[in-house]
């Protein structure tokens, strides 16, 4: 479906933690893609989230930066509550937060017994 703004087919990218992570974001704002270098895997679950949430903060105002508000307030889809949508956004983004930390809990846990397997031997 395209939108009335010609901002269909428009993305927004950014990084954080040196570019260890990227996000990419569509022409709604919301996420479609996000990549973790092995690397940022060492930070601990609630730097890693701080780092994925920036990474995506950056996505989205990169799209802003390219579409440019020229001063105006933005133009919701038909029958889209604007204040609505971005209540919605808010509840993601923490439930995307507390998911990454469990996510990164998860691999810390699998690092620490991998590196006890190979002490072991």
């Amino acid at each position: 479906m395209a939108d009335r703004s010609g901002h269909d087919d428009m993305r927004g990218a950014g990084e954080a933690a040196a570019g260890l992570v990227s996000a990419e974001v569509g022409h709604d704002g919301l996420l479609e893609a996000l990549h973790l270098n092995p690397r940022v895997l060492r930070l601990g679950s609630h730097d890693l989230a701080e780092q994925i949430v920036l990474a995506v903060r950056a996505a989205q105002r990169d799209l802003l930066d390219q579409i440019g508000d020229g001063g105006e307030e933005p133009i919701a889809p038909e029958g889209v509550d604007p204040e609505a949508l971005m209540g919605r956004l808010d509840e993601l983004e923490l439930r995307a937060e507390h998911d990454f930390e469990r996510l990164t809990s998860s691999l810390d846990e699998t690092l620490r017994r991998l590196e006890g397997r190979v002490e072991g031997r």
